[in-house]
């Protein structure tokens, strides 16, 4: 089977799964108690009859599955609605938010990567060694501290008493930079704190994937076959144990968008960045039903895009995995 094969068959899969996801979604949201109508008066309260119309102007007077019918119905015409709190086009509030929220988690993700890949096969090849156990003990100690505990440490410590990094916003208001390298710099020294909190939390769980994958690599017959031909300590873990190591965690990482992005919700609410995630918490306290919806459409579509290029990267990772 092709690659062009591979992807059309997983599309077909994806499409119905996708819709699934999203009636759930529009269910649940649903379901929950609040009225959306009590945010939209602001501090003024709206009358019984402002908000009778107001609910059937936007249709909330129907149905719940004839209400999925007709946000389908615009969905399928790339409509998503306007926010009911500030009447401006979800897709357009999304757009606005996207690339912070990329920046963020993208940005997390690769430092967990290097630095799990890193400390676990130093761990696993030192096993038993005061390096494996200072580096579980580590572990251990950042899987088991919120991450919200952690930001608000890190941002009293470096932003309040030292006045090392910015504490919030994701850069310098009103600053004019002579070169966009400077303005770079300004935005990386504004993320610090929140992409650190995120990688000390999410490379814990990356490390022990890793140093228990290579423990359990390192004690087959091929690695000690490769040991046995004379090849380099350097080469045999790298080429031969690594590689066959990294297959779950391939997967795992494949699988965690949707676990990386409730951190960065919970991170962006604390650090002030106007993400996807302070979107989804401030949507969820006002029932704003529109901007959830999209929301939810955008991490679906993230998490299944991200499962279908772990699968494709199986392959790249062991060559003898194919699509059959």
């Amino acid at each position: 089977m092709t690659m062009k094969d591979y992807v059309v068959r997983r599309l077909i899969i994806i499409i119905p799964t996708f819709f699934l996801i999203t009636l759930m979604i529009f269910t649940l949201i649903h379901l929950a108690p609040g009225d959306p109508t009590n945010a939209m008066g602001g501090p003024h309260p709206l009358s019984q009859e402002t908000r009778d119309r107001i609910r059937s102007e936007y249709g909330l007077d129907q149905p719940i599955p004839i209400q999925y019918l007709i946000w389908v119905n615009k969905l399928l015409h790339g409509d998503l609605g306007f926010s009911y709190l500030t009447n401006v086009p979800v897709v357009d509030i999304i757009g606005l938010r996207v690339p912070l929220t990329l920046e963020l988690t993208l940005l997390a993700e690769f430092f967990s990567i290097v630095f799990a890949v890193v400390l676990g096969v130093i761990a696993a090849v030192k096993h038993h060694s005061i390096v494996d156990a200072s580096c579980s003990v580590a572990a251990l100690a950042g899987y088991s501290t919120p991450d919200f505990w952690l930001g608000l440490m890190l941002m009293l410590v470096f932003s309040v008493w030292l006045g090392w990094f910015p504490s919030s916003s994701p850069g310098t208001v009103g600053l004019a930079f002579a070169t966009p390298f400077d303005a770079l710099l300004d935005n990386l020294k504004h993320f610090f704190l929140p992409v650190f909190t995120l990688v000390a939390v999410w490379t814990a769980y990356l490390f022990r994937l890793v140093r228990s994958a290579m423990l359990e690599v390192l004690t087959q017959d091929y690695v000690t076959t490769a040991r046995s031909k004379g090849l380099k300590e350097r080469v045999v873990i790298y080429k031969h144990a690594l590689r066959n190591a990294l297959l779950p965690v391939v997967t795992y990482v494949g699988s965690s968008i949707g676990f990386l992005f409730s951190g960065a919700a919970v991170i962006e609410s604390i650090f002030a960045l106007p993400g996807l995630g302070e979107l989804m918490v401030k949507s969820s306290e006002n029932r704003d039903y529109p901007a959830l919806m999209g929301l939810s459409i955008a991490i679906a579509v993230m998490v299944l895009v991200a499962n279908l290029c772990t699968d494709m990267a199986y392959a790249a990772v062991d060559p003898r995995i194919r699509y059959d």
